[in-house]
C-alpha cells in the first residue's frame, strides 16, 4: 500500500497506539496479554527493535523484537507482529518482516527466530510460502494459558522457526523465484497423517505414522484452527494433541519443515507441511526435494 510507511516510533505515545493494535489484532478483552509500553522503550533502547506501520501517523500495525542467543549463536527474537483487522490483507505484515530483515542484516545478524502455532494456517503460508522459513523446534504449551481470543481455550504448542535472512534459499524467496510447490508436486510424497470425516463433516487425525523412513515426508494440520475451535475447541485441540509426538519425534531424527501447501478439494481447505531430512547448510542452499 503507497500509504503505509513503516518508521520507529517517534513518540512515547504511539507504544501506546500499538498496545490498541495488539488488543485488535489477538481480540483481547483487555491488556492482560499486551506488552507494556515502558518494556517496548526499554527493549528498543537497548538493543531490540520497534517498528510501526502508519497510515497517516495513525499506527496501523507493528513488530516488536529483541537479542536473544543460543551459546554462541546470536540471533533477533521477534516476538510480536500484529496488524489491525481492518487492514489485514494489505500486504502490512510483510512489509514490516522486511523492514525487519534490513534492520537485522545491517546489524550483523544472520538469524530471525519467532514462535507461532503450527497449526494456524494462515499464518504457516505467511511463514514458510512467503518468507521462507525452517523449523526443526516444537515446544509443548509454550505459553501455558492465554486469555486471548485467538488462544483462548487452546493448548499453546508452538514451532519456534529459524529465518535465516542471508541466506541463498530466503533471498530467492523473497525475489519469487523459489516457490512452494503445488500440492501435484508433493502428493506422492509419504503423507505420515491419515485424516477422516466425522458424522458432522469435521475433519480429523485417524492416524499418524512415526515410523517412515522416506526423505521427504507430509504432515496434514487443520484446514481452518479458528473456525473448527469456534464449532467445537475440544476437536481442535484433538489435533494439536495427536500430532505432538508426530512433530517430536521426526524433528528428533533431523527433518526440517522446510515448506507448506495449502489446496481446496470439494469446498474444503486442506493444508499440509513439507518435511525433509537433510542438513542444515544444504536447505540453507535453496535446494529442494520436488524439482
Amino acid at each position: 500500500m503507497s500509504s503505509i510507511t513503516i518508521r520507529h516510533v517517534k513518540d512515547p505515545t504511539e507504544y501506546w497506539s500499538i498496545l490498541e493494535v495488539m488488543k485488535d489484532a489477538w481480540d483481547m478483552v483487555d491488556y492482560t496479554e499486551a506488552v507494556p509500553p515502558h518494556l517496548l522503550r526499554a527493549v528498543e533502547d537497548n538493543g531490540g527493535l520497534v517498528l510501526v506501520a502508519c497510515e497517516k501517523n495513525r499506527v496501523v500495525g507493528f513488530v516488536f523484537g529483541l537479542a536473544g542467543d543460543e551459546g554462541a549463536m546470536k540471533y533477533h527474537y521477534s516476538h510480536m507482529l500484529g496488524v489491525k483487522k481492518e487492514y489485514k490483507g494489505k500486504n502490512i505484515a510483510y512489509m514490516l518482516k522486511l523492514a525487519q530483515r534490513e534492520w537485522a542484516v545491517r546489524r550483523g545478524y544472520r538469524l530471525i527466530m519467532w514462535t507461532f502455532d503450527p497449526h494456524q494456517g494462515l499464518n504457516a503460508k505467511f511463514n514458510f510460502s512467503k518468507l521462507g522459513v525452517i523449523c526443526n523446534k516444537f515446544y509443548v504449551n509454550y505459553y501455558g494459558i492465554m486469555k486471548d481470543g485467538i488462544n483462548r481455550g487452546m493448548v499453546t504448542d508452538r514451532f519456534k522457526v529459524e529465518w535465516w535472512i542471508t541466506s541463498e534459499r530466503v533471498k530467492r524467496r523473497l525475489k519469487g523465484i523459489l516457490p512452494s510447490p503445488s500440492y501435484e508436486q508433493i502428493k506422492d510424497f509419504d503423507h505420515v497423517v491419515t485424516t477422516y470425516l466425522d458424522d458432522e463433516k469435521i475433519r480429523r487425525v485417524k492416524d499418524i505414522n512415526l515410523n517412515s523412513e522416506e526423505e521427504v515426508i507430509v504432515v496434514e494440520i487443520p484446514g481452518d484452527l479458528n473456525a473448527l475451535g469456534k464449532t467445537s475447541l475440544e476437536k481442535a485441540n484433538e489435533w494439536k494433541l495427536k500430532l505432538r509426538s508426530l512433530f517430536r519425534t521426526y524433528f528428533d531424527r533431523g527433518y526440517y519443515v522446510i515448506d507448506f501447501v495449502t489446496t481446496k478439494s470439494k469446498n474444503e481447505r486442506r493444508n499440509y507441511y513439507i518435511l525433509w531430512r537433510r542438513s542444515l547448510e544444504y536447505i540453507l542452499s535453496g535446494e529442494v526435494p520436488w524439482k
